[in-house]
């Protein structure tokens, strides 16, 4: 119970914006979990720690702790491998050995021995990290995490102790291999894709997968043409940053509604130009789909009408004629005597 509540706690932690969403503001801003109904908390910073390093250098970093509940805490820390876990950017946390890991960096940290925190005291922890060397160039990546529970429940299993981590993205220096590729680029409403719309709002989305053994930081635009080329609209991608780490797909999506063109209706043919820039080189990443803003029912509910009214009229307008024809003939016609009875 004891474990599987510090995951739980840990994995909201991340998706709280600790993983793979680091612009420069957010690395300043600290991170807190706490344990529900404990009173125990953690505040960490760095959230993300950013770093590079040849093959066999030894890299020093730190991270701070602080107490922000009550009570005395003892905090153990550790060491773990992380890997993405969806496109969503989920972090999966590996716990234990699952076979061969080209992007681990376990081995080349050494865990915080455990130590009494108390209550608003801020410690400083030093983080060397030894990158071996026959380490492969490009990402590696890790968590270092640190669970807080009073002193005299640790070891007792009945307290729920919280996790907080703080991620370690690494690039090893040297044949860095960069590469993103598109592989989809859609438009949907109300979560159907299709190419032909009735009105917007519509949603973009773009599925990018890093081919390479580095994480990326894609940025750009997808622009709206119209028939005659000229652009109509642009909407932002990837914003605020986040990376995609090698070997996965990630998931962007974008509205296309009134905070974008105001108060402007589409109508007809319309391209989508996605156009991203990444890595160190700022290489650019390109796709392009052809859709239609057209309100089809609304137009077969017109030309129904039309039709409707057309018939309609038709059939007014021929029995008027027959009314006309009708009369005209009755006075056309002599009016026969009458005949005298004798």
């Amino acid at each position: 119970m004891k474990r599987s509540a510090s995951l739980s706690l840990l994995g909201l932690s991340l998706l709280a914006g600790i993983l793979v969403a680091h612009a420069p503001a957010a690395l300043a801003a600290p991170a807190a979990t706490a344990a529900p109904g404990t009173g125990q908390a953690l505040e960490i910073s760095p959230p993300v720690l950013i770093l590079k390093g040849n093959p066999g250098e030894t890299i020093k970093a730190q991270i701070s702790l602080r107490d922000i509940s009550s009570g005395n805490l003892l905090v153990s820390g550790q060491v773990n491998d992380f890997l993405a876990a969806g496109e969503d950017g989920t972090p999966k946390i590996i716990l234990k050995d699952e076979g061969p890991n080209p992007y681990s960096i376990q081995n080349w940290v050494t865990p915080a021995p455990d130590f009494l925190l108390v209550p608003r005291q801020i410690k400083v922890m030093p983080v060397t990290i030894v990158i071996p060397t026959n380490a492969s160039p490009g990402g590696h990546y890790g968590v270092m995490r640190f669970t807080a529970t009073p002193p005299e429940l640790h070891g007792t299993g009945v307290s729920l102790a919280a996790s907080l981590g703080s991620l370690m993205l690494i690039t090893v220096n040297g044949q860095v291999k960069e590469g993103l590729a598109v592989q989809e680029l859609s438009i949907n409403k109300d979560g159907k894709s299709g190419t032909l719309f009735e009105s917007t709002p519509i949603n973009f989305v773009e599925r990018l997968k890093n081919t390479g053994n580095t994480h990326e930081q894609p940025v750009g635009q997808v622009s709206i043409t119209n028939m005659f080329g000229k652009k109509v609209a642009a909407v932002n991608v990837n914003l605020p940053p986040r990376n995609i780490l090698p070997q996965s797909i990630r998931k962007f999506s974008e509205p296309l509604d009134s905070t974008v063109i105001g108060s402007k209706k589409l109508f007809g043919r319309y391209t989508a130009n996605l156009n991203v820039i990444y890595g160190a080189k700022k290489q650019v990443l390109t796709a392009s789909l052809v859709f239609w803003v057209i309100p089809y029912r609304l137009i077969i509910s017109v030309v129904v009408l039309l039709v409707a009214g057309f018939f309609g009229l038709r059939f007014l307008m021929k029995n008027y004629n027959q009314r006309i024809i009708s009369k005209a003939q009755n006075t056309a016609q002599p009016k026969q005597p009458k005949s005298k009875s004798k």
